[in-house]
C-alpha cells in the first residue's frame, strides 16, 4: 500500500478536485460556444518539465485556470512521484470521466484532457492520455533509477575522473606552454621569411610570445569549461546549469547555422554574377592582349592603349558586377548598412580629391600618347627617360642615375619635350655654338665643322650635318654645327664626342679657336679680315703703331 505524507496527500486530493473542477466548467464552455479555439487566452500552450526535459505540451486554458498553471501543477504532481520510493509504473492508470479523460495514480488524478484539446491536436483523447501515461511512467522510473545509491557512487567517481582530467590537462598545456616559450626565446624556432621585413627577430619573438600565452588561456578556458559541461551533466539537480552553458554556445551556432542557411540562395545568385562578370573580364584580357601584341588591328586604336583600355574596363566590370551583387548582400537593406556606405563614400570623396585628379590626368596622358616607357623626354627643368607610368605618378631617371617621381596632373600643365619621339620619327637635331674671330673664312669654318660632325659616333649620315650662322658679333662670328641622330638616350655621350671632334679638327688645321676680345695681347694695327677679302691699300699701316716690348 501507498504510503504518504497526510499533508502530500491532502495537497495531491486538493489538486484532483480543482482539476476536476476546471474540467467540468471547460467542458461546459465548449458544449455552450459548439467548439474549442486554441489560441483562445493570454497563453494557448506551455509545457511540462518536471525534471528540465519537457515531457509534453498543454493546450489551451480551462476555465479560469490558465495554461501555465495547469502546466505548473502537472509537473509538481510527476515530482511527488519521483519522491514516492514504493513507486510502480503499473498504477498509472487512464480512467474516462464523461467528456474527459485523466491520468491517475492510485486516486490521484495527474493531468486530464478534454476530447475537443485532443481534436484540437489532431488525435482522440484516449490515445494522447494514454501516450502521456506512457511518457510519465517512463520518466518517473528513468528519475528513481538515477536516484539510486549505485547511481549515485558512479557519477561520483566520473566527477572526480572528470576533475583529475580537468587538472592534469591544465598542468600539462602549462609544461608545453613553458617547453614552447624556451624554444621560442632560444631560437630553435625559426622566424618567419616573410615577415622579415616588416619586423625583426626580436619583434616576432615578443609576438610569438604573446600568442603562446593567448592560446595557453584559450585552451585552458575551453578545458574548464567541458569539465563544468560534464559534470553539471552527471547529477540532475544540476542539468539545468549544463543546458545553460551549452546553450551559450549552441544557440548562436543554430542562429549562424539558420542565417547561413537562409542565406544560401543568394550565395549561389552572388556566384553566379561573379562567374558571370569573371568571363567577361576574361574575355577583355584576351582582346587586349591581342591587341596590345598587334595580332589583333583596331582602325585608330593603338597598341599602347590596350593595357590602360583594359585596366579601365575592368575597373568598370567590377563596378557592375558590385551593383548587381549589392542587393543579395546580408542587411544590405538595413539602414546600418547604409548608413555606413554613405559615410565610407564621404571619405572617400572628400579624401581622394588630388589622387582622382592624377588618375585623370593618367588616363588622358595615356591617350594622348606624349611619351611612352624608355623615351627621353625633358618635363620642366628635368630631363630623363620614362621608366615608369602609372595611373598617379611618372617616373623618370636622369643621366645621372636620378630617379624623379612627377603628378601626372603637374605633367598636365607643364610642357613636354619629346626627344625620343622625334628621334624615331625624322631624326632629333643636336647643335653646338661656335665662335671664330672675323679672320678665319667663314666657307673653312663650315667644312670643319660638318667635318667634326660627320666624324661623331650615332650621328646620322643622311641627312647630312649642316652648319647655321647664327650671329656676327663685334669680335667674332658665331657658328651652329646640327646634326641628326635617331639615339636620343645618348644625347649627352653625342654632346661630349662632338665638342672633342670639334677642337682635334680645328687644331689640326691651325685654325685658333681663342677669341679676339679675350686675348691678353692683340696687334691692333693689323686688318682682322681673311686675305683674300683684303682690297688694295687697306693692308697700309695706320697712321698710329702699337709696340710691345718685351
Amino acid at each position: 500500500m501507498l504510503v504518504c505524507n497526510p499533508k502530500k496527500t491532502f495537497k495531491m486530493k486538493l489538486r484532483y478536485y480543482l482539476l476536476a473542477a476546471a474540467l467540468t466548467l471547460q467542458a461546459a464552455a465548449v458544449s455552450a460556444y459548439g467548439e474549442y479555439r486554441v489560441g483562445v487566452g493570454v497563453a494557448v500552450s506551455a509545457p511540462v518539465a518536471p525534471f528540465g526535459d519537457t515531457l509534453f505540451t498543454l493546450y489551451g486554458n480551462l476555465g479560469g485556470i490558465a495554461v501555465q498553471k495547469r502546466a505548473q501543477l502537472v509537473a509538481e504532481n510527476i515530482v511527488l512521484l519521483r519522491n514516492d520510493l514504493l513507486f510502480d509504473p503499473d498504477s498509472l492508470v487512464v480512467l474516462d470521466a464523461g467528456e474527459e479523460h485523466l491520468v491517475a495514480y492510485r486516486g490521484m488524478a495527474l493531468v486530464g484532457l478534454t476530447a475537443q484539446q485532443a481534436a484540437a491536436m489532431g488525435v482522440s483523447c484516449r490515445e494522447l492520455v494514454q501516450e502521456y501515461r506512457d511518457v510519465i511512467a517512463a520518466a518517473v522510473t528513468a528519475a528513481h533509477a538515477e536516484s539510486t545509491w549505485l547511481t549515485v557512487v558512479k557519477r561520483l567517481a566520473l566527477a572526480l575522473l572528470v576533475v583529475a582530467a580537468a587538472y592534469f590537462g591544465i598542468k600539462y598545456l602549462n609544461l608545453s606552454h613553458r617547453k614552447l616559450v624556451v624554444l621560442l626565446r632560444r631560437h630553435k624556432l625559426k622566424p618567419v621569411k616573410a615577415l622579415k621585413y616588416l619586423m625583426d627577430n626580436n619583434k616576432q619573438i615578443a609576438i610569438g610570445l604573446i600568442v603562446l600565452r593567448v592560446v595557453k588561456y584559450f585552451l585552458v578556458v575551453v578545458v574548464v569549461y567541458v569539465c563544468a559541461l560534464i559534470l553539471f551533466r552527471l547529477f540532475p539537480a544540476t542539468r539545468w546549469l549544463s543546458d545553460t552553458l551549452i546553450g551559450y554556445i549552441t544557440a548562436p551556432l543554430k542562429k549562424i547555422f539558420s542565417a547561413v542557411w537562409d542565406y544560401l540562395p543568394n550565395v549561389f545568385y552572388i556566384a553566379i554574377i561573379v562567374v558571370l562578370f569573371r568571363l567577361i573580364a576574361r574575355a577583355l584580357r584576351i582582346i587586349a592582349n591581342k591587341v596590345g601584341t598587334g595580332s589583333l588591328a583596331i582602325k585608330g586604336f593603338q597598341p599602347e592603349w590596350a593595357a590602360p583600355t583594359y585596366g579601365i574596363l575592368r575597373v568598370m566590370v567590377v563596378a557592375f558586377a558590385l551593383i548587381f551583387i549589392f542587393p543579395f548582400l546580408p542587411n544590405s537593406d538595413s539602414d546600418i548598412f547604409r548608413g555606413v556606405s554613405v559615410f565610407l563614400g564621404l571619405l572617400l570623396s572628400l579624401g581622394s580629391t588630388s589622387i582622382i585628379s592624377n588618375i585623370i590626368s593618367g588616363l588622358v596622358i595615356t591617350y594622348m600618347n606624349p611619351f611612352k616607357e624608355g623615351d627621353r623626354i625633358k618635363m620642366g627643368e628635368h630631363v630623363g627617360d620614362v621608366v615608369e607610368k602609372t595611373a598617379l605618378v611618372t617616373r623618370l631617371r636622369t643621366s645621372k642615375n636620378e630617379l624623379i617621381t612627377i603628378p601626372n596632373s603637374i605633367i598636365m600643365t607643364a610642357q613636354t619635350v619629346n626627344y625620343s619621339n622625334s628621334a624615331r620619327d625624322y631624326g632629333l637635331i643636336l647643335h653646338v655654338q661656335v665662335a671664330m674671330g672675323y679672320e678665319v673664312p667663314w666657307r673653312r669654318v663650315h667644312e670643319l665643322l660638318i667635318e667634326a660632325g660627320a666624324k661623331t659616333e650615332y650621328v646620322l649620315q643622311e641627312p647630312k650635318p649642316f652648319v647655321l650662322q647664327t650671329a656676327l658679333d663685334d669680335f667674332y662670328v658665331q657658328y651652329q654645327i646640327n646634326v641628326y641622330t635617331a639615339e636620343a638616350c645618348k644625347m649627352l655621350n653625342i654632346y661630349s664626342s662632338l665638342y672633342a671632334n670639334v677642337q682635334d679638327i680645328f687644331h689640326r688645321e691651325g685654325v685658333e679657336m681663342v677669341m679676339p676680345h679675350i686675348a691678353s695681347v692683340r696687334d691692333a694695327s693689323k686688318v682682322s679680315m681673311p686675305e683674300e677679302y683684303i682690297r688694295p691699300g687697306q693692308e697700309r699701316t695706320p697712321p698710329f703703331r702699337v709696340t710691345v716690348e718685351k
